[in-house]
Parts: C-alpha cells; sequence; structure tokens
C-alpha cells in the first residue's frame, strides 16, 4: 500500500480478510517504519436491508475519531464511504483496477465552503504483482 498522506510519501503494509463469518471485511494497514508511527483496520459490511455499506474505522489514535460509522454505496467498480465527523466530513473511495489487479483508496475532508480536498491517496497491489 504506497501513496501520500499531506503531500508526502507512505508504505504502508495491508491485508484484508473476511471476518465475523463473513459479515465485514477487515483491512489492517501498519507502515513500514520502525516502530510503526501509523496502525489502523478499518472494517466494511454491507447492509442488504438498507442496501448499502457501512465501514468503521480504527486507528492508533484512539476512541475520539472513532465515534463516527460511515454508510456508502457501490456503484460499478466504485465504493465510496461517507465519514459524517462534527468537525468535519470524509469521503474514502475505493475503486478496484482489473487491469492492473489493484485497488486505488482516495480520502478526502470536505472543506468549509463544501468543496472537497485530498487527504491521502493509497495504491493497494498483491505483493505478488511488487
Amino acid at each position: 500500500m504506497d501513496g501520500s498522506m499531506g503531500g508526502k510519501p507512505v508504505h504502508y503494509l495491508a491485508d484484508g480478510q473476511r471476518v465475523l463469518s463473513g459479515g465485514f471485511l477487515k483491512l489492517h494497514m501498519v507502515d513500514v517504519a520502525s516502530p510503526p508511527q501509523y496502525e489502523a483496520e478499518l472494517f466494511i459490511g454491507f447492509d442488504s436491508k438498507a442496501n448499502d455499506f457501512v465501514a468503521h474505522w480504527l486507528d492508533r489514535f484512539g476512541a475520539a475519531g472513532a465515534r463516527v460509522v460511515a454508510s456508502g454505496t457501490r456503484q460499478g467498480q466504485r465504493l465510496v464511504l461517507n465519514f459524517p465527523y462534527a468537525e468535519g466530513a470524509f469521503r474514502d473511495t475505493f475503486l478496484w483496477r482489473p487491469a492492473s489487479t489493484s485497488w486505488t483508496l482516495l480520502l478526502e475532508s470536505q472543506r468549509a465552503d463544501g468543496s472537497w480536498g485530498s487527504f491521502a491517496s493509497y495504491t493497494l497491489t498483491p505483493r505478488a504483482a511488487r
């Protein structure tokens, strides 16, 4: 998982797996620094009754940032998750790129004027493809 955050390059090891009887996909991310400076787990599940996705982002910064659950929709190869944080909304967009067997992940924050700005962007590739 390579990309940039705040304009600076970042590199994480990432692992995805189905958990809780397949009800969620868990994406675990940890940076390669020693000791790691960032670690997170993202849980994404599909609510068949509401026909949408829910997501919970947990990271090393603790419970304060974990109070918000995202909701989102999938259109084709794109999954967009919206996190309505009190201090400003975030939007996570996953895009599957079958030609390269990779995912892109764009994290955006909503500005005061309602527009969106890039917070971080990543490309997730299988280890065999590196």
